[in-house]
């Protein structure tokens, strides 16, 4: 820095002229303002200072806050439990009926069972009928406590969260200090709800769910009311939502001279309600409006509709019928008596039991209980993360390495049943009943992200590239990266010969594991140090200053309110949208403290300097500006929705020790600095700011703001120090002021001191020192401090311009691992971006999302033509005025405009390539060289009202500063004026002709269209040749690569298409029409951009009506996410990390605080047991805190902090809540949970063939005119014991690589006649061949006992017939029931590995199946065997009856060979199923699409 030091030093001199007489002009009006900036505004530093004295009165302790809330919060819960438990038994009895998918069991199970009951009772069968009452009781005891747990649910949720409420009120919160609240200066995030609020004495900036009726808040400006208040001192009230600004009135017009503006004040007010509760009503109220699940409407299609509804109706019309045959004397022979009882009532009834509910909801509710257990023991227990090496950052990770070993993943069932036997009570954490997570994890086809900063990114925007002007003159240079330019001139190697001026471009890469970890792609950046070491010192003294970030925060809040006005000027058709983006743009979190680590500096670099003052500078836009500052959108077609940057900067005035040197360095938008600029460093020495040099950085700064956060800095040395009210908060007293420039319009002030710079030919030469920094900084002539608007405005003139950085947000790596991973899985990872396209769709590429063609959607409404025409007349008569009113210019000379002429007829100029360097055209250098020598023949003692340098035939710029001052008689202002002033009214607009065509190098005009549109009033066609030419050759100027490729990483350039072209909806409101006339591709795109919450949640509604089973991830800690999260299937919230202000500070600290619940605990407990030890422990062990490297999932609350009490209350309708750094891994909780739900519909698939099964038998026996072979009570039994117990063994699914590559596409959820036929052909085939082996025996057995009835010589040959046929009917139905289990069990080991043949994967592993087959068939074989040993009189029948039962016995390994036959066709259906289904998951054509 001292050869910096050295060179800056010259430009000093433009700016020692002395200012006592502009100081005491403006002394006045700068001293009301800074009292008013006093009297009103409330710096949260001075009131925290002063809190214990003044300001005790404002605001609330933390115990009384935590009070109110607790009771408000119960106030609610209370009025709508009594409105519950208001409700009379007879509508909570019909609530749990009512809807289909939520009850397993309906009004017709219920009647038919109650008719089956009856049925059996008339026929004289007492126990059956009792069996069925008694299992009917059950259900509905079981289901009415269900549904009414279901109805409580989010009460007994909210219940736990005031228990915690009150334990932080009664005990905890003593301990809370101000660290444990985010800090005050946090930069602001969509993500996080926070406000400053009086807490203790003392301002915290509180959670948005943690404010209570009574609170004093500081309403800053810019900033969106939390609910509805009024100010402590005006009683000037807010709404909810309010966004506190300035009036136009109140500001005033934009000032024609640099005004000192006083800050919008910091209001105190009063919060009028809770503004927690009307989430909280919101939660109550809709907790149970949630879709059914894909598994709850398959079950009502399958069970109900199918077996329970068609099955009933079916099997009893055709008993009935074929009875009535019997009864006639139409039906086949048998001995059997025909008696209508037996034959109209039991043989039905028989056929219809296995279709009845029995113990079915039961086995639904308590397995789907099992499944939410499992998966919350695998939440809570502890897992093997594998070690991720952080010793080598910036490689890639494996894709395919899992974040679990699934393998190594243990249960213990003792856990797993504790936590059922919790659920089975009530416990309500994860929501089991209103929100059941497995069933959607299990079926979940869309992921959406409705929050980006802190969850899918890091919280803070990191340095992404680094621009600055760099010499290469004295480089060797390639002919293959040089300018090609065409002239027909002789000043073609003069060209050459000054090309060097380069706009040099490092980019930077950011570490995938650490939140502000960079480094230089380019091995050599060192080569460039020294242009970089300016720029390092620059961020640390400025950007990354703690003395500065109070400053910056309440700055910002300024400018915020201040850019609402300009709502004409920025074309925004949504001014919330306009108001979001700006402040985010403000405060985007601007810490760049490891770029400068990188560059070189430590962290003792700033210990010599001293912080003197900070001064603060903004303008307005023009709306000739905007639509400069958007010629690159608008080729983009998204001008309507690009928001330009609001001009602002913040200089801080250093003091360097030992030495007293004083310097300034501005840190701000790049427009802004490079007003301000004449000069940049080239790494060497100082050169002049050409136009072409300003049109490089311009360009760059324009298309790097489209995508990123861009930054300029410059710096000079300064002869004096600032004090007063424009110094910031340091030397002012606490009065601060913020100095406003006029709007820049297209005049520019072009004046050179000649002692400045020295042109030759259009040549830059160095600069020679012929001042030396010793003698500005200690010259006798020494002026004193400014403390005057004219003194600090020409503080910021002559600096000079140092670099660029750009800064965006970069995508975690767990994101990105997980975004690949879903896409395996056929699982949607859509992103709800609040952001625009552009930036929506750089940050989507970063993630890995497809962001091409048909792949993105914006959800802002297109606004109305007519109000669109209304909104543009306004800037396009200012800007024709100003057209008019702007063709004069200040260097203004004959010859100038003679030789333009000349060279713009002789020297046509023509661009081939993108180089390194760019030559610039000759005629705009001695354009400009004539105009400065015309500058330098006017003296200020020819005309001392006018500025230096007015031109004798042109327009005079003495409005410039008006009134006249010491400023305007002395000083040379130059092009470096942060603000280019225009005043209409002492304007006189000159003739066309007289306009100078060196005005074109303004940066205004620097564009293709600003010169169409600039044409009207430049008939001259030569004119708009030139600058065509010009803005031709200086289109790209960057010498990386990278800037070059289509790469996503790179955002400055826009070289590839980012507009959607694709004819797809844009606005909410048109997604519907778009589905219903035109495709599906809305339901396919991954990224829906210019989102706002009802917006979003309007979108979720629309893929869950189109079959989407939809999860929610977003932020706890915002105030807009309850909507969303209650319309979702089911939601987690994150809290995300929160931005930091930077690198060195913390976001928050809860050290002091740590573990305070369960110290709590245990020192409540004056003896604790070993069993208090061990689960203490365990809680330990679960959150990590014994040091062990197995952690959690989601880690057992014991620190109770503000943030958590946060989360607690914003996530209530969320069935996961946990923190960002949590290991929490969704494709672990996915995997788990699709194998859960694919073992629950196996079991239901099992039970429902079963059942049909049986009564299909049944059926058939009646219209064979044969008694029923299962009998009510078997039929009873078998459907209740081992049946369901074999289904429940077969829920058990061996853990699977490919169970995460199958497609989840939209499951059958209504009738469908190829689907039906479908599914009767498959498992049809599986159990056909036991009914029909079963009955064919059957009608053996029977056949066979005609026979032995007539060889018997019995005189009374009827009683024979009958007590033969019932001892054949007794035999056939003892072996029967062995014979059906037999049958059950070997086709049951199709439904052990459904994906695989039985030669493939052994059926055996499944444990618990293979010991239920196993202990059912010996027990009922054994049963078997003893009745037929233990009766002598069935041993005489066994030897003739052994081809029966040896078919009704040998037959079941043929049901196994076509069960396993079917199974094969099942899978090659399921193979080419799923080939389509991930086709059509991969497909984005639309109306052109196969599908």
């Amino acid at each position: 820095m001292p050869k910096l030091n050295e060179a800056v030093a010259e430009t000093t001199a433009k700016c020692s002229s002395d200012k006592e007489t502009a100081a005491a002009a403006s002394s006045a009006t700068l001293a009301q303002t800074a009292e008013y900036s006093h009297t009103h505004s409330h710096s949260h530093s001075r009131m925290s200072s002063t809190a214990p004295k003044e300001n005790m009165q404002h605001g609330l302790s933390t115990k009384v806050a935590l009070s109110r809330l607790h009771e408000e919060i119960e106030k609610v819960l209370l009025q709508h439990e009594r409105e519950h438990d208001a409700e009379s038994c007879y509508c909570k009895f019909r609530a749990a009926f009512m809807n289909q998918y939520d009850s397993p069991l309906g009004w017709l199970s219920i009647g038919t069972t109650l008719v089956t009951s009856g049925a059996l009772l008339i026929t004289g069968m007492c126990w059956p009928a009792i069996c069925l009452l008694a299992i009917l009781l059950l259900d509905l005891c079981v289901v009415i406590r269900e549904s009414n747990l279901r109805r409580t649910e989010i009460y007994r949720k909210t219940r736990h969260a005031l228990s915690e409420l009150r334990l932080a009120e009664q005990h905890l919160s003593d301990n809370w200090h101000v660290s444990n609240y985010p800090h005050l200066s946090n930069p602001m995030s969509p993500c996080v709800s926070l406000q400053w609020t009086y807490r203790d004495g003392h301002i915290v900036n509180l959670p948005w769910a943690l404010l209570v009726r009574g609170d004093c808040i500081v309403l800053r400006p810019g900033h969106v009311s939390p609910g509805p208040c009024h100010e402590l001192q005006s009683r000037r009230h807010f709404s909810t939502g309010e966004i506190y600004g300035a009036s136009s009135a109140q500001l005033g017009e934009p000032p024609v001279k640099p005004t000192a503006r006083a800050p919008i004040p910091d209001l105190v007010c009063c919060l009028e309600s809770t503004p927690y509760l009307d989430n909280l009503r919101l939660c109550l109220q809709n907790s149970l409006n949630r879709p059914p699940t894909i598994y709850n409407q398959q079950r009502y299609l399958l069970v109900t509709k199918y077996i329970q509804q068609w099955g009933f109706i079916t099997a009893l019309i055709i008993t009935l019928f074929a009875g009535l045959l019997r009864l006639h004397g139409y039906g086949l022979a048998t001995d059997e008596k025909h008696n209508w009882r037996h034959v109209l009532i039991a043989s039905p009834a028989a056929a219809v039991i296995p279709l009845l509910p029995l113990v079915f909801p039961l086995l639904w509710i308590y397995m789907n209980l099992w499944g939410v257990a499992r998966l919350q023991c695998f939440l809570k227990t502890p897992q093997a993360i594998l070690e991720k090496t952080t010793s080598k950052s910036f490689e890639d990770l494996d894709m395919d390495t899992p974040a679990y070993d699934y393998d190594s993943i243990s249960l213990l069932r003792s856990n797993v049943l504790r936590i059922w036997t919790q659920l089975w009570k009530g416990d309500s954490e994860l929501l089991p009943r209103s929100a059941n997570l497995v069933q959607v994890l299990g079926s979940i086809s869309a992921l959406c992200c409705v929050d980006k900063k802190g969850i899918l990114s890091w919280p803070n925007p990191t340095a992404e590239k680094v621009f600055f002007l760099h010499n290469t003159e004295e480089e060797p240079q390639d002919d293959g990266s040089q300018l090609s330019m065409s002239t027909e001139s002789d000043n073609v190697n003069q060209e050459n010969q000054e090309r060097g001026i380069v706009a040099e471009v490092l980019d930077l890469t950011h570490d995938q594991h650490c939140p502000f970890r960079l480094e230089f792609d380019d091995h050599e950046w060192k080569a460039h140090i020294k242009s970089l070491k300016p720029l390092g010192l620059a961020i640390l003294l400025n950007t990354c200053s703690p003395l500065t970030h109070e400053h910056y925060a309440q700055f910002c809040g300024h400018v915020s309110a201040v850019a609402m006005l300009d709502k004409d000027l920025v074309p925004v058709t949504n001014r919330y949208a306009m108001f979001e983006s700006s402040t985010k743009s403000l405060l985007h979190g601007r810490c760049l403290c490891e770029l400068a680590k990188q560059i070189g500096f430590t962290n003792h670099a700033t210990d010599r300097f001293a912080l003197e003052g900070q001064l603060a500078s903004y303008r307005h836009l023009q709306p000739d500006v905007v639509r400069r500052d958007i010629r690159f959108a608008r080729q983009l077609q998204l001008s309507t929705k690009v928001k330009v940057p609001f001009p602002h900067s913040l200089s801080v005035v250093m003091r360097e020790n030992p030495g007293g040197y004083l310097s300034l360095f501005t840190q701000g938008t790049a427009d802004i600095i490079l007003d301000c600029c004449d000069d940049f460093w080239d790494g060497k020495d100082l050169r002049p700011l050409s136009p072409q040099d300003r049109k490089r950085a311009l360009d760059f700064y324009q298309r790097s703001a489209l995508t990123s956060y861009c930054t300029a800095f410059a710096y000079r040395p300064l002869r004096h120090g600032i004090h007063g009210a424009l110094s910031g908060p340091l030397h002012s007293n606490g009065q601060i002021a913020y100095l406003e420039l006029p709007p820049e319009s297209k005049l520019r002030m072009q004046h050179v001191d000649k002692s400045h710079c020295d042109f030759e030919g259009g040549h830059h030469v160095k600069l020679s020192h012929s001042i030396s920094t010793d003698s500005l900084l200690f010259s006798e002539s020494k002026d004193e401090d400014c403390n005057d608007v004219e003194g600090c405005f020409e503080m910021q003139c002559h600096q000079v311009f140092i670099g660029m950085v750009t800064m965006q947000y970069q995508a975690q790596n767990d994101i990105v691992h997980l975004v690949e991973r879903l896409e395996r899985a056929c699982i949607r990872f859509v992103h709800f971006s609040k952001e625009n396209e552009l930036r929506s769709r750089v940050f989507s590429e970063k993630m890995g999302l497809e962001s091409g063609w048909n792949c993105h959607i914006s959800l802002l409404s297109e606004p109305e033509p007519e109000k669109e025409r209304e909104r543009e007349k306004v800037p396009t008569s200012s800007k024709a005025k100003e057209t008019e009113s702007a063709t004069g210019n200040c260097k203004s000379t004959t010859n100038a405009g003679k030789l333009n002429e000349n060279n713009t007829n002789t020297t046509p100029v023509t661009t081939s390539t993108i180089t390194d360097t760019v030559a610039i055209h000759p005629s705009s250098v001695q354009v400009t060289c004539d105009a400065v020598d015309a500058a330098r023949t006017a003296t200020p003692t020819d005309k001392p009202t006018d500025l230096v340098g007015d031109p004798e035939d042109g327009p005079k710029l003495s409005y410039l500063l008006a009134p006249p001052n010491n400023l305007e008689s002395s000083k040379t202002l130059s092009c470096s004026a942060p603000g280019a002033i225009s005043n209409p009214d002492e304007f006189k607009p000159p003739k066309i002709g007289d306009s100078q065509e060196n005005d074109e190098l303004d940066s205004s005009k620097d564009s293709d269209e600003n010169a169409a549109l600039a044409l009207e009033s430049e008939p001259n066609p030569d004119r708009h040749k030139q600058r065509h030419s010009l803005d031709s050759a200086m289109d790209e100027n960057c010498r990386s690569l990278s800037t070059l490729t289509e790469s996503t990483d790179q955002s400055a350039p826009i070289n590839f298409d980012m507009s959607n072209r694709a004819k797809l909806p844009r606005g909410i409101e048109n997604i519907r029409p778009h589905l219903e006339q035109v495709d599906n591709v809305p339901l396919q795109v991954s990224l829906f951009t210019d989102c706002s919450a009802e917006a979003t949640r309007q979108m979720l509604d629309i893929m869950q009506s189109y079959g989407e089973i939809v999860v929610c991830l977003g932020s706890s800690a915002s105030n807009d996410n309850a909507n969303i999260f209650l319309q979702a299937d089911c939601s987690i919230a994150v809290e995300p990390l929160y931005p930091q202000v930077c690198q060195d500070v913390d976001a928050y600290t809860e050290a002091n605080i740590i573990h305070n619940k369960l110290n709590f605990q245990r020192q409540s407990r004056k003896t604790a047991t070993k069993a208090d030890e061990s689960f203490v422990s365990e809680q330990l062990l679960e959150c990590g805190a014994n040091g062990s490297g197995a952690r959690a999932m989601q880690s057992p609350a014991h620190t109770v902090s503000p943030i958590y009490l946060s989360r607690l209350l914003n996530s209530l309708p969320c069935s996961i809540a946990i923190c960002r750094d949590d290991p929490l891994s969704l494709v672990a909780i996915i995997e788990l949970s699709r194998r859960f739900s694919l073992g629950l519909w196996n079991c239901i698939q099992f039970w429902a063939c079963c059942a049909g099964s049986i009564s299909i038998l049944n059926v058939l026996c009646a219209c064979l005119s044969l008694p029923p072979l299962i009998t009510p009570l078997l039929g009873i039994y078998l459907m209740c014991i081992p049946v369901p117990l074999i289904g429940i063994s077969l829920a058990h699914i061996d853990l699977d690589p490919k169970i995460m590559s199958r497609a989840t596409s939209k499951k059958q959820t209504e009738y469908d006649s190829s689907a039906f036929a479908f599914v009767m052909w498959c498992y049809g085939c599986k159990f056909l061949v036991p009914v029909i082996a079963m009955l064919l025996a059957y009608w053996m057995f029977m056949t066979q006992s005609i026979s032995v009835t007539e060889s018997t010589a019995i005189t009374d040959l009827e009683s024979a017939n009958y007590a033969n046929f019932y001892q054949c009917l007794h035999i056939v139905r003892c072996c029967a029931l062995f014979a059906v289990l037999l049958h059950f069990a070997l086709v049951s080991i199709t439904f052990v590995h459904r994906d695989h043949a039985l030669w493939q994967r052994n059926p055996f592993r499944n444990h618990i199946w293979a010991f239920t087959c196993l202990g059912l068939l010996l027990l009922h074989g054994f049963i078997c065997s003893l009745q037929m040993l233990l009766d002598e009189s069935l041993q005489e029948y066994l030897l003739q009856l052994w081809l029966p039962i040896l078919v009704l016995f040998s037959s079941s390994l043929l049901s196994l060979f076509i069960s396993e036959l079917a199974k094969f066709q099942e899978n090659k259906v399921n193979t080419r199923y799923q080939r389509r289904a991930r086709l059509d998951f991969g497909t984005k054509l639309g109306m052109n699409s196969p599908f």
